[in-house]
């Protein structure tokens, strides 16, 4: 498990395309922040960016640069499905982390008032990313990754038109409906929706040739 983090650590820092999603793309969203998101910047940029983690290695399997080095690992494909629902957990960690110190850098110099800690937003962004991947990682161990690709990106298009929805409409809208349930109820629809994709996943990823 450690070398298949490892392998997904050294792909995304060696692509240049990576580096620049991951530095330039936190100031775009406090730009457009002011339009229509400003009281749920902090959630969407944990979402965005854990989301693009979790995702970030699939990705690499479009061009074959990991196919490789995926084969030489000593794990079996069921193995293989478990790193990758457990990884989201670790990315999750990585990106509060990152994301905290650095609207923290932006927030001390003064560039903009933001906020870089927010427990609240935290718990609420952890079942969020949890049903965004448990729908989208079944795809990849299914599909070829340039259709899988295709579908995660209409995954977070969804996320963000209903992210914009709930910003303009205050409370109305989505809200009316997502206001009566708790924290608990979605957190408990989450893991339902995340186990179910892990066994869906596996199957799939077992009757798959590769």
């Amino acid at each position: 498990m450690l070398g298949i983090l490892k392998r997904d650590f050294v792909l995304m820092i060696s692509s240049k395309q990576t580096i620049i999603l991951l530095i330039f793309y936190i100031p775009f969203f406090i730009m457009i922040a002011d339009s229509f998101m400003p009281d749920i910047l902090y959630f969407t940029i944990i979402i965005f960016y854990s989301y693009l983690m979790s995702i970030l290695s699939f990705s690499y399997d479009i061009t074959g640069k990991s196919k490789y080095i995926m084969n030489s690992l000593p794990v079996s494909r069921r193995e293989l499905v478990l790193y990758k629902y457990l990884s989201t957990f670790i990315y999750f960690v990585i990106t509060v982390v990152y994301v905290g110190v650095y609207l923290w850098i932006i927030d001390a110099f003064n560039f903009v008032s933001v906020d870089y800690f927010n427990l609240t937003q935290i718990a609420n962004a952890f079942p969020v990313l949890m049903i965004l991947t448990g729908i989208v990682y079944p795809v990849y161990f299914r599909f070829e990754p340039k259709i899988a690709q295709i579908i995660q990106m209409l995954v977070m298009v969804f996320f963000f038109t209903t992210t914009a929805n709930i910003s303009f409409t205050g409370d109305k809208g989505v809200l009316i409906y997502l206001g009566k349930l708790q924290w608990g109820h979605i957190m408990v629809i989450a893991l339902v929706i995340y186990v179910l994709s892990f066994v869906l996943a596996v199957k799939m990823y077992d009757n798959r040739d590769i």
